[in-house]
């Protein structure tokens, strides 16, 4: 078994443990952080902003979330959601005091967790699966797969809306680097565009040719940290004109590729 001696830091002691997962870098779903903790009463923690999605599930007793200038009151058998660069304070009650599990995920799909309640009903067994699994071999693999039987869970109710949102975001990030337009979503989709655009701009604050170039630009951020020529990443970014595509860039992140590169 490799050495997990600097890819995690634990909270020792039988009321609280947090474990870092080690990144290996999901695509999809990339579990990064699970653990519990019996609280105190009043115990508070915050104000505090991350950088990943955070889902706690209160096994027992209750607690306040605020965040987004709103008071959440979450028992037992719900779910508190954290959004990365949210700014979050969450405390126990007084008088019957929390216990919760969390995890801490990020990747292309936990995006979606935005369209998700602050406070909502959640799957006590899979989070407690996730807990089981620590100690044994391959954690963050069996995590990341619980993590998308979780998803499925969460998101099986979703309106049809939502489920069109869904598939857009799909098929961008498994085409973007193809020529890939809206009209072409939409033909695959058997939607009209319009409706189509509408409904993706309401549920994400972006038109889809945003977001599409949000993605590619993440994408070619990456590429160009690996060494990849700047003419290479707008090829395996769906840019056949790399003039064009280094514009977008410059546009995207305020400097040219070229410049990123150095």
């Amino acid at each position: 078994m490799e050495n997990r001696k600097n890819e995690r830091n634990e909270a020792v002691g039988n009321d609280m443990r947090n474990i870092h997962l080690v990144n290996r870098n999901f695509h999809d779903l990339n579990p990064v952080q699970i653990g519990f903790e019996h609280c105190r009463p009043k115990k508070s923690f915050g104000p505090h902003v991350r950088k990943h999605t955070l889902i706690h599930y209160v096994v027992s007793g209750t607690g306040k979330l605020f965040k987004n200038g709103e008071v959440y009151t979450v028992r037992a058998g719900e779910a508190f959601l954290i959004l990365p660069d949210e700014v979050t304070t969450y405390e126990a009650d007084d008088e019957d005091p929390w216990y919760y599990q969390w995890i801490g995920f990020d990747g292309a799909l936990a995006e979606e967790f935005r369209s998700m309640p602050a406070v909502f009903p959640f799957p006590a067994e899979i989070i407690q699966k996730m807990i089981d699994s620590v100690g044994t071999d391959l954690l963050e693999y069996r995590i990341a797969a619980l993590l998308f039987q979780l998803y499925a869970e969460l998101f099986e109710k979703k309106t049809t809306g939502n489920q069109y949102i869904r598939q857009i975001k799909r098929l961008i990030h498994s085409s973007y680097m193809e020529p890939l337009r809206v009209e072409k979503i939409a033909e695959d989709l058997n939607l009209n565009r319009r409706y189509l655009s509408r409904v993706f701009k309401q549920a994400t604050g972006k038109s889809i040719q945003e977001y599409l170039i949000a993605v590619r630009m993440e994408e070619a951020r990456h590429r160009l940290e690996e060494g990849h020529s700047v003419t290479e990443c707008a090829h395996l970014c769906g840019y056949e004109d790399v003039s064009n595509f280094s514009k977008i860039f410059k546009h995207f992140f305020g400097m040219s590729p070229q410049y990123w590169k150095k």
